[in-house]
This record gives structure tokens, sequence and C-alpha cells, in this order.
């Protein structure tokens, strides 16, 4: 029995081992990237000092046997992302690249406190001003790397020495007002959730259930002190800023922030991801790229980290790290010279849900005719049954339910999904998830249009025109897009607007008298989207998407302050052409 477990032992140990030795290469293959050019890598460890005296642990990656190689620079605030992003370092040095990988201030081994943002100008800047007298580095530099890592790229993009050949900003966007709030709404799975996960130095990787309660806790601005441990100045600042015009947004440093993109002096290489929570800011930072016709925007159908997710057949799609023969294409020829095989500058590549290859365009979204399908049917939208979608409006009707805020709507998939990411447990999922029957709750209401005879491809924008009163002064409506095909409800968009902001152009909050009417127009987040023969497009209305959103009061004034609800009573008004959702429906 003895010699049997020590015999097991030894096995296992060489499995193990001849895992670990064979890593890189086991990287290369999940990433469907080309042969190695180089053996390995030398790896050494120092500490760079920053104008103030703070020292960052930098650490540093070069290809074996060579004196000089093209630079990239990672630096994060992410413990748990360690071992992945020096495994990949070492994965860019067996193609002749040198990587440092630097931990930002206040995390990890670096000195210094933990303030989101406010030292990576600086700290970015004297890094890079280090890294370009450094004797391995032959002149080209790089820097890459996803989420907060992108952060830190735009922090300085305006300020690179000549040194700097690229950047390569992933899932992430520099105007934050598109990220933290939707029309007053705030968002919980990405701050809240953030927040929680890394209040100061270290990560809080068991802390999903102290997240969820830091979302429902009223009021919420006393929230961080009881479930992230301390008061989190940062997390309040941005409870407080529900309106785009709030100061917060025009404080010195999110107005340097938010201007960027249009600073920038090198060509560039946008990773994006249809169901990322960052993607509208994302998008919005490469509308107003200055080096755009230089620089290439590819986005799939990923999740923020870079994978598919949800309940979509994606096997013939790209993922599980297929950005990274992107990446080593754009690497090769901003710091290597050589010519692009398959981007090309100044265009937009997507891959869509149900495309078999990328699609190019000059522009994106491409300006395609809206086609309206009106919502009628009011008798049977409070069932699963549904109401309809036609091309032909009807005559006026109403239907409607009851808002509970103590009993919201769960969120079910979608793009604004970040807990995802570290708090495993949750069983939250982003992406197209199966909707299954959340339509049979009685504050929801169901519409869906006739089977299509063709397929029909969803490309860009759409909108939800709704003609509603309420009986609360302030209120919230959600609004699920969903594709009914193959036997399943998938979740396309779901997005959400308030009457206190009822529409995308509004910067000042708007009051109500209960019982008028009013319009709130809820917009989509564009995607590229192939429906089959057969599927039907679908809409659900409802109030509430927890803990995606924040969960409305029905009460006016500062959201973040208050301490109780009120049930609701929300009438949607159908018939006459007031009550429509708008899509841009082509061929696929």
């Amino acid at each position: 029995m003895k010699r049997t477990l020590a015999i097991v032992f030894v096995v296992l140990v060489v499995v193990l081992g001849s895992a670990l030795w064979k890593r890189h290469e086991l990287f290369r293959r999940a990433a469907r990237m080309p042969e190695f050019t180089a053996p390995g890598s030398v790896d050494s460890v120092v500490e760079v000092p920053m104008r103030d005296g703070v020292t960052l642990h930098t650490e540093i990656f070069l290809p074996e046997g060579v004196t000089k190689a093209p630079t990239i620079l990672v630096r994060s605030p992410y413990e748990y992302l360690k071992p992945v992003e020096k495994l990949q370092c070492q994965t860019m040095t067996r193609y002749g690249y040198a990587c440092v990988l630097q931990d930002v201030r206040g995390q990890m081994d670096s000195g210094g406190e933990w303030e989101p943002i406010v030292h990576e100008h600086d700290d970015g800047l004297d890094t890079l001003a280090w890294l370009v007298k450094q004797p391995f580095v032959d002149g080209n530099i790089a820097m890459r790397g996803p989420s907060y890592l992108t952060c830190t790229q735009w922090a300085m993009a305006d300020a690179l020495p000549p040194e700097v050949k690229t950047l390569v900003p992933s899932v992430f966007g520099t105007d934050l007002r598109k990220v933290f709030y939707e029309r007053g709404l705030f968002r919980h799975d990405i701050l809240t959730a953030w927040a929680t996960l890394m209040p100061g130095r270290g990560m809080r990787q068991l802390a999903g259930n102290d997240y969820l309660a830091a979302s429902k806790y009223l009021p919420p601005i006393d929230a961080d002190e009881k479930f992230m441990t301390k008061k989190v100045s940062w997390y309040r600042e941005a409870l407080k800023a529900s309106s785009p015009s709030d100061p917060y947004w025009d404080s010195e440093q999110m107005r340097a922030f938010r201007a960027m993109p249009e600073k920038a002096t090198v060509p560039m290489l946008f990773v994006g991801a249809f169901f990322d929570p960052f993607f509208m800011a994302h998008r919005d930072t490469w509308d107003r790229l200055a080096t755009k016709d230089q620089s290439v925007f590819a986005i799939g159908p990923w999740n923020h980290l870079g994978i598919t997710s949800g309940d979509f057949d994606f096997s013939g799609a790209p993922g599980r790290l297929d950005q990274w023969p992107l990446m080593l294409e754009w690497f090769d020829h901003t710091l290597k010279g050589q010519p692009l095989k398959t981007l090309k500058p100044g265009t937009v590549r997507t891959f869509g849900v149900g495309d078999t290859a990328w699609v190019e365009h000059a522009k994106w979204p491409e300006e395609i005719p809206l086609t309206t399908l009106h919502l009628g049917g009011a008798a049977q939208s409070n069932t699963c049954a549904g109401g309809t979608l036609t091309a032909t409006t009807s005559a006026s009707e109403k239907t409607g339910f009851t808002f509970d805020p103590g009993n919201p709507v769960p969120t079910q998939g979608g793009a604004a999904l970040l807990s995802f990411a570290f708090f495993r447990t949750l069983g939250i999922t982003p992406g197209p998830v199966e909707q299954g029957q959340t339509c049979a709750r009685d504050d929801v209401l169901t519409f869906r249009s006739e089977p299509v005879t063709t397929a029909q491809r969803l490309s860009g924008s759409g909108h939800l025109v709704l003609r509603v009163r309420s009986s609360a002064p302030d209120t919230a409506f959600v609004a699920r897009l969903i594709a009914e095909q193959n036997g399943q409800a998938l979740l396309v968009r779901e997005d959400a607007a308030t009457l206190a902001w009822p529409r995308g152009d509004v910067t000042e909050v708007q009051y109500t008298v209960p019982g008028t009417p009013a319009e709130v127009i809820i917009d989509f987040w564009p995607i590229e989207w192939v429906l089959p023969a057969g599927g039907r497009w679908r809409v659900d209305v409802t109030s509430s998407s927890f803990p995606a959103l924040h969960v409305h009061s029905n009460r006016a004034g500062p959201w973040e302050e208050q301490t109780g609800f009120d049930v609701a009573k929300q009438t949607v008004e159908l018939g006459d052409g007031l009550t429509r959702l708008e899509l841009p429906l082509t061929a696929p």
C-alpha cells in the first residue's frame, strides 16, 4: 500500500512538473499563437523610485540570449492576475520581446497608498523615464493590459516619450460617466463590486456576500463602512455623482482623463467586447481618438475577461484568449516594423453573435435605417404568451404592473456585469443568458414579434420608446431585448432610464408630477447579432435588474441618501405609435 501511494505521488509530481515546464507552450496553443521563435526568458526584479520617493516593485523578463529587444510594459493593481501576467510576459519573451511587469502604487509589493487613477499619470511617466534608459530596450516600447491595466495606459497618453510606439487599450474607456451610471441608476455590479474587492491594499476575493449586502443597504452612502472595512472616499464621491453635470465629473482629474483620446499621439489596437461593462465608454474613446486613422478596433462576443460566456453556442467564434494573435501581429508591426497580415488601420472589425467570420467596417456602427415595431396586445402582455411587436400600430390601450423595490427582478446576463470576474461563487454570468421564466413575474411585461422568414442582422443601436405614467415622482424602467431562437430566449441587451433622466441628451434632472404622462427612451447598447430564420424579437419591460443596477426607491431626491422605498403603480400606454421598438435591421 505504501509503495502504491509512493508511486502515485511520484506520478503526480512528474505530471505537475511537466505541466509547469510546458506552461508556456500550453498557453501558446490555448491562445492559438504561432510557434515560438526564442528559447525562454531571463527574469529579474528591481524597485523603481518615483518622483516622491515611493518605490514600485517591477519585474523584468528578457528574451534569453538577446541584449536589446522591443519592450512591452504592463502596470497592474491585481494580485490574483499576477501569475497570469508573469506567464504572459514570459510567453512574449519567446517571440523576442522584453516584458516589464510593475505593481502600481499601493498594491502588492509596491509602496505608497492605493488611490485609483490618482497617481497613474506621474507614476507611469516616471516608470517610462526609467525604462527608456535601460540597456535592454532597443528604442521601441509598447503598453498593454486590460481593464485597470488600460487605465494606467490612458492616464499618461498625452505625454508619452518618443520611444513608446503604441498602446493596446482593452475593455476600458476614459469617460467613466458612461460606466458608473445608466440614466441615474448606479451600476452596483461594476463599482460596488470593485470597491468591495479592493477598498485598500490587497484583494478581498471572498467578500462576495459583503458586495451583495452593500448593494442592498440603505442608505447606500453608508454601505462602505459596514461592508468594505472603512470609508472609501472615491466610492462615496461616485455615489453622489448621478448627474452627468455633477462637479465630480468636472474635476481636473476627471476632465484630464476623459480628454486623453483627443491628445493621443501613437497608433493603437483597441480590443473590445460586446458583453463588457466598459463597452460604451470604450467605443466612445475610440470615436474621439486622434490617431483613429492609424489604429484598429477589434470587437468580439467576449465578456470583460476576454472570453465567451452565456448560453449561446460560441464554439465557432473567437475567444478563449484568441485576442493574443491580434496583439502579436500588432506588436510585430509597430515595434518590429513587420507588415500587417490581417489588421487594417482605420477600421473596426467585429465578430458578432451568430457570425462565422470577422466583418470589417470603415465605420461602426454603420448607418442602417431603423425598423419600427409597435408594442401592442395589452391583454396578454402580463403573461409569457406576450403582447405583440408589429409593423403597424394599434388603437390606444394600456397595460402596467406594480413595482415593489423590496422584490426586484434579478439580473440575468447582459453586458453591465463585472463581479463574476472575482466573486465567482455568486453565480452572476454575463453575456447572452437564457431568460427562463422571468416573463412569468407579474412585474414584467412581454412583447414578441412574429417569426422572421429570413435571417436578420441587428447591427448597431436599438431604441425603445415608452409612453408611461407612474404613481411615483421618480422611478425606473428597464428593458430587455431578447432573441428567441433555436428553442432559447437569449438576452441581447438590457438598458434602462428613469423619469428623472428620461433621454440620453438630458443633462439636468427632470421633475415629474405623479400620474402625468412622460416619454422615456431606452437606448440599447450597439451590437452585432444574427437572428436566424424562424427566430423572434422579444422585449421585456420592468422596473429593476438587481444587482446590475441599484433598485430605485420610487422616491425623488439623491438616491444615495434614501433610507426606504415606496411601491409604485407603473402604466405603459400602447397604440397610436406612442410605444415602439426601433432596431437597425439588415440582411446577414
